[in-house]
């Protein structure tokens, strides 16, 4: 049975050219500075092709619908907004689809991942490999750094993971045998260092 999706919508009553009343729905609460400015921005519109304008412009939108009523001198937006994954270098969010747009300070609590990463889909990786494992004290990734020299590096939770270079099968199949061992036996190291051949490197304290 197909669940049904219950949006959180914000109303938002604004008087802006004479004589239309417009009303902003918000599929999900706003959380961006770019969001907020771009409803303060919408008070000072004088047109309707000036609020069209203004709409098209916000790189956080991932759709939207635009009615007009002239004959109860009303227009409605409903906005759709981009659900950033995580904060790329602070100068982007990146989405699920690895789409950027740009980043403003607001009030989310999002992943930050910083260096110069040509493939972003290295990144997604790393999340999803994450997200999937699911182990206990080492669910919560903080951070993601990678650098030429030393390659990706991770902090989860209070432990700092290096990872090196090269993320494929092999490393993430010894990456999950490590976690799954510490889990077992309830240990929680400061430090984990996946970049040598034939084994792993554990630091406590």
């Amino acid at each position: 049975m197909q669940k049904t999706k219950t949006l959180f919508l914000i109303f938002l009553s604004i008087n802006a050219f004479t004589n239309f009343d417009i009303k902003i729905s918000f599929e999900n609460e706003p959380k961006f500075k770019s969001q907020f400015e771009f409803i303060d921005q919408v008070k000072t519109m004088d047109s309707i092709t000036e609020l069209s304008l203004l709409v098209n412009k916000q790189d956080w939108i991932e759709s939207y619908i635009l009615n007009r009523s002239p004959f109860l001198n009303s227009i409605e937006i409903y906005i759709s907004s981009k659900k950033p994954l995580f904060i790329l270098n602070n100068i982007f969010y990146v989405d699920g689809a690895l789409n950027k747009f740009k980043y403003s300070s607001g009030k989310e609590n999002i992943l930050r991942v910083n260096g110069k990463i040509n493939d972003l889909s290295q990144v997604l990786k790393i999340i999803n490999f994450i997200n999937n494992s699911d182990i206990k004290n080492f669910n919560t990734l903080n951070l993601i750094q990678y650098n030429h020299i030393s390659g990706w590096e991770l902090n989860i939770n209070k432990t700092v993971i290096k990872l090196g270079k090269n993320l494929n099968d092999k490393k993430f199949k010894l990456f999950q045998e490590t976690l799954d061992y510490l889990s077992i036996n309830n240990k929680i190291p400061s430090m984990i260092d996946l970049r040598y051949k034939d084994g792993v490197a554990l630091k406590n304290g």
